[in-house]
């Protein structure tokens, strides 16, 4: 009880903060939006334009971000490289960093460790194993969620892939070349896929040659399926084979599995429900059938 106490108060105090800090911002950012027109019409100097911004933004932030930038360098390659394989996958690589992940990364785990180490100031004396256990969670958080980002994103891919080779199919036995094709498509569809096969296009179109074009995309997203249906791609150029051909079987192969993964899916599911229904229904079950017999042998033995 004591701790949901110290968690609403928490809660109200950082939440009236928070208006507080909205409604001076506003008024600070109305009062700056009318000093930049000011400005437009008399330009300040470089010196006095330095000094109207605040302390945080000319001395802490500049900061943060030279300590971020030296912990980033001193990473490992490997673990780097790791990252910004996650990075390009979820689909971030333009609002997302290396260090900007990792700066994340240690905001939450100051943030979490300092968190629990309040609380249970509050309870009891504090504890240090608690504390950086909180800190590991808090350090794992912004990585885990863009792991499910970009897992979902893939699973978006690979869904999605079926659909546009039907499209594709549909679209080069009427005559239109590959190219053409695919631009088309992906112009209907909309989606991450859509969007790494547009950026491919565009590759080759700046002069990128077509086979390493096509291997960036798989490299983007790392899907078995999209991987198979590109190296089908590039061996049907190589050998001069018929690409409508090819794209029949892409398709019906990629809806095979399409299928298959659902079933697979169906078929954990009575797996997966087991054991909500051991813990959540069958414990009431019983009380309800078997609580009344229970009370009705106790009165006549005792």
């Amino acid at each position: 009880m004591e701790i949901i106490l110290y968690l609403l108060v928490f809660s109200t105090v950082t939440y009236i903060t928070y208006i507080i800090y909205r409604t001076f911002t506003e008024q600070r950012g109305m009062v700056l939006s009318r000093l930049n027109e000011l400005e437009a019409l008399d330009p300040i100097p470089e010196e006095e334009d330095e000094l109207k911004h605040s302390l945080t933004e000319r001395l802490i932030w500049p900061a943060y971000q030279n300590i971020i930038k030296f912990i980033g360098s001193a990473a490992p390659k490997n673990f780097k490289e790791k990252y910004e394989e996650i990075i390009e996958i979820s689909g971030v690589s333009k609002s997302m960093t290396f260090n900007r992940i990792l700066g994340m990364q240690l905001l939450f785990s100051v943030f979490l460790g300092f968190l629990f180490f309040l609380i249970f100031s509050f309870i009891q004396k504090p504890s240090p194993l608690l504390t950086l256990i909180a800190a590991a969670i808090g350090f794992y958080l912004p990585l885990a969620s863009l792991k499910g980002k970009a897992r979902r994103r893939q699973e978006e891919i690979q869904n999605a892939l079926p659909d546009m080779l039907d499209m594709i199919y549909v679209s080069v036995e009427a005559g239109l070349g590959f190219d053409v094709a695919v631009q088309r498509t992906t112009e209907k569809m909309k989606g991450p896929l859509s969007d790494e096969m547009m950026k491919g296009l565009d590759e080759i179109n700046k002069g990128k040659r077509r086979e390493d074009a096509l291997r960036s995309i798989v490299k983007r997203t790392e899907v078995r399926d999209l991987s198979t249906f590109i190296t089908a791609i590039i061996q049907t150029e190589q050998l001069g084979s018929n690409i409508a051909n090819m794209l029949r079987v892409q398709s019906t192969t990629m809806r095979q599995k399409r299928r298959q993964r659902a079933e697979e899916k169906a078929m954990k599911v009575p797996v997966k429900i087991l054991f909500p229904m051991i813990f959540f229904i069958f414990p009431p079950l019983f009380i309800v059938i078997l609580g009344p017999t229970v009370i009705n042998v106790i009165e006549n033995f005792l």
